[in-house]
């Protein structure tokens, strides 16, 4: 008998032993169905939002999602979920922002989010992050509650320095917070080594036309002065920092005003600098986007798309693309690298031709939603049939010739054009889910 006891205790210990071993165990339930989980059980929900194509994601999952440490921590403390943010994940997704993968976030019960972490951590910090979330709703400054307080505290230095380094704690963007400081702090006189210096450690937050960029464009020369010169190099770099960082504001706030501000300070960066962030065409198409002006986006669309169809003939751009991919293949003389292989590679499809074609895609994905007669759609497709050429055996055109066709109400064409794109990418392609989702949309008659 005694035996049987043992026997059964030690199996009771390797099922425990087990259990733990599994790591997290994420829940097969429902965004809704955790949000009343976490309400009764007042724990917060652990999301990993991750794409099939994500390395860092498939990473975690191996490696860092089934250490038994985190899973005794997470599986104790939250309602853990994974949600594809491109599939069932998709809205809850847009709902909380998330743009890049994985978003390791937590949320609580009344669906505020309370702690989030972008990008792929090993076991030690995801550990750290676990424990941090959970600090912040015992703080009297959650998250939550600073957000709330922050409209009222515009003149509270001590507030808006604690909340600055908050928002960076929790995960969130601290710009608006620094800005605020800024305006009214008088803990740091703006010619000092200690402005130069808080202004280069937060330089990923800075945006153009605010008080961080009066002072640093008031103080350039002070600080040049008293600069190391690995501090010197950092300060010649960040007019060029600012102006990338206003741009993805922009662009992710969608916001009219900081894109103006963006293409203001982009004109006067040197060519060399500017180029590497798109040309003016563009950025003044999604100005017009941005504050809605439909019309006037049209007009400019068709003069823009226009322009590039008849710039150049198709073999002089051809003729001209295979000369940049000689000059770069001689210049490299057979030397090998990641990078080096990647530009040739992108090269060999025509420098030129590879701009347009994607100049196409971007403006005839917008132009779609504004075409309202045959003429307009007849314009559309003549602009793909022109990209289709540009670059063989590139998906972007007849994807969005598929649209085109789905819109004009040619379902069985739009279908049959969609399969053959899916049938020749991979199921882990990054764009595969989105794709085959409009598939299923298609062929139940849904609006795109």
């Amino acid at each position: 008998m005694k035996k049987v006891a043992v026997a059964i205790a030690l199996f009771l210990s390797m099922q425990i032993g087990q259990l733990h071993a599994q790591g997290i165990q994420f829940e097969h339930i429902s965004f809704e169905e955790a949000l009343k989980k976490a309400k009764e059980q007042n724990k917060l929900i652990f999301i990993d939002f991750y794409t099939v194509w994500c390395g860092p994601c498939k990473a975690m999952t191996k490696n860092v999602f089934p250490d038994p440490k985190i899973g005794e921590l997470f599986n104790k403390e939250f309602i853990n979920i994974k949600l594809d943010a491109e599939k069932e994940g998709l809205q809850i997704a847009r709902k909380y922002e998330v743009t890049a993968y994985p978003t390791l976030m937590f949320i609580n019960g009344e669906g505020k989010m309370a702690y989030k972490k972008v990008g792929g951590l090993d076991i030690e910090k995801t550990f750290k992050m676990g424990n941090s979330a959970l600090n912040s709703i015992k703080s009297d400054y959650s998250l939550a509650k600073l957000k709330e307080l922050f409209p009222n505290k515009q003149n509270d230095e001590d507030f808006l320095k604690l909340y600055m380094n908050k928002m960076i704690d929790y995960g969130e963007n601290p710009t608006e917070g620094i800005e605020a400081w800024l305006k009214i702090q008088t803990e740091i006189n703006e010619n000092d080594v200690d402005m130069m210096e808080f202004l280069m450690d937060n330089s990923k937050y800075l945006i153009c036309d605010g008080k961080a960029d009066e002072i640093l464009t008031a103080n350039m020369n002070e600080y040049l002065d008293i600069a190391t010169r690995a501090e010197e190099k950092q300060l010649k770099r960040m007019r060029s920092s600012l102006v990338n960082n206003t741009r993805k504001a922009a662009y992710q706030d969608k916001n009219p005003a900081l894109l103006r501000s963006f293409i203001t300070n982009w004109k006067k960066l040197p060519s060399d600098e500017n180029g590497k962030y798109g040309n003016l065409a563009d950025f003044e198409l999604d100005y017009l986007l941005f504050t809605k002006d439909y019309n006037t986006y049209k007009k400019q669309a068709e003069a823009y798309l226009d322009s590039i169809v008849s710039a150049k003939p198709l073999t002089q751009i051809r003729i001209d693309d295979k000369a940049i991919y000689e000059t770069y293949k001689k210049e490299q003389g057979g030397r090998r690298s990641l990078i080096g292989d990647a530009i040739l590679e992108s090269l060999e499809k025509g420098k030129e031709a590879t701009m347009q074609k994607s100049a196409i895609e971007k403006v005839g994905y917008n132009y779609l939603g504004q075409c309202k007669s045959k003429n307009d759609y007849k314009r559309l497709m003549a602009w793909i049939d022109y990209g289709t050429k540009l670059v063989a055996l590139d998906n972007g055109m007849d994807n969005l010739k598929a649209r085109a066709l789905y819109h004009q109400g040619r379902s069985k064409e739009a279908i049959k054009l969609r399969e053959s794109v899916l049938a020749k990418i991979s199921k882990g392609d990054k764009s595969y889910s989105f794709l085959q989702a409009e598939l299923v949309k298609m062929k139940n008659g849904e609006k795109l």
